[in-house]
């Protein structure tokens, strides 16, 4: 569990820099992932919390020990068990301390690398034993800045399904500072997004996916077609026709269509001006009313240089302007 409560930072007189007011509660199990760009305050509060900086305002609450992750890598001589037993600072006796060590190789999938030294492991291999180092005194509280960013996506995949199995399993409370939108979808139970010191939008992976509070969040989440629109008696005005939509006490709104929410061959003309593969298939930036849109379809669909196209209503949504 962690409860922050008014947390603030200021690095200069400006006061963009830092946090501002924070306050979030995690309750005992629960992962949260932290997004924002660079410089929005992610890195700032993993320091606060873990007690490498001072906060010039509030405070906050653990109900155990805390862990960062990754810390700085110390190579020795000693092999991978000798290791992992050094860093047991829970009291417990010898043989207990091995059977830790040998229960988190067998989690993170190094138990044939047990009796060698750290300097002889791979880069993967190397960040596993550091994380099991990390997580072998059980804290209560596990912050982890941007893991495994250096390392391939196959090897990445590989620990993070491991490691969030066994935070599941320990019922260990996580905030967790990375940059890719789909791991923090797949793995938070919370996400929180950060701008300029601030929490943007906190709220489940899909509450954040189907109702991001403003532009800022709609960018983030991966949207990238943006229709303005004014609203006349609770419809929207839409390049396509009235959609029956609107927003409270507002008279005009965005229009956010998803990439793959989009009717071929009926509706509007529009020009393809670029096309490449993706993992979710064939991506392609539009050129439609002076503006660029993205459209997504399966490899099997041809494409021709222009195409019409019309929004599935039912798959779009409103953001204020």
């Amino acid at each position: 569990m962690i409860r922050v409560n008014n947390l603030s930072k200021q690095f200069d007189s400006r006061g963009i820099a830092g946090l501002h007011a924070l306050n979030f509660t995690l309750n005992k199990g629960i992962v949260m992932g932290i997004m924002g760009p660079n410089g929005s305050g992610k890195t700032t509060l993993l320091k606060i919390l873990s007690g490498q900086l001072n906060s010039d305002q509030g405070n906050f609450e653990t109900d155990g020990s805390v862990s960062l992750f990754p810390t700085h890598e110390i190579l020795t001589d000693m092999n991978v068990q000798k290791f992992l037993i050094s860093k047991v600072t829970i009291d417990v006796d010898d043989e207990k301390k091995i059977q830790l060590a040998r229960d988190l190789a067998d989690t993170f999938e190094f138990t044939f690398q047990l009796r060698q030294n750290l300097f002889q492991l791979s880069s993967g291999q190397r960040q596993k034993v550091l994380l099991a180092a990390e997580l072998i005194n059980r804290p209560a509280l596990l912050l982890m800045d941007e893991p495994f960013t250096h390392l391939d996506p196959f090897t990445r995949r590989d620990i993070l399904n491991g490691l969030f199995q066994f935070i599941r399993q320990q019922g260990i409370t996580v905030l967790w500072v990375t940059h890719e939108l789909e791991e923090a979808l797949k793995y938070s139970d919370i996400v929180g997004l950060m701008n300029f010191g601030r929490l943007e939008q906190l709220g489940t992976p899909l509450s954040l996916l189907r109702n991001p509070r403003n532009l800022f969040v709609a960018q983030f989440m991966g949207y990238q077609n943006f229709i303005p629109v004014k609203f006349e008696q609770g419809v929207a005005e839409t390049p396509w026709g009235k959609w029956n939509a609107s927003l409270a006490n507002a008279s005009e709104g965005i229009m956010v269509i998803p990439d793959n929410a989009w009717k071929m061959n009926e509706g509007l003309e529009a020009q393809i001006e670029e096309s490449y593969g993706t993992r979710q298939g064939i991506e392609h930036r539009l050129r439609f009313d002076g503006r660029q849109l993205v459209l997504k379809t399966m490899p099997t669909v041809d494409v021709q240089e222009k195409v019409k196209i019309m929004p599935i209503w039912e798959e779009c949504f409103l953001i204020p302007l």
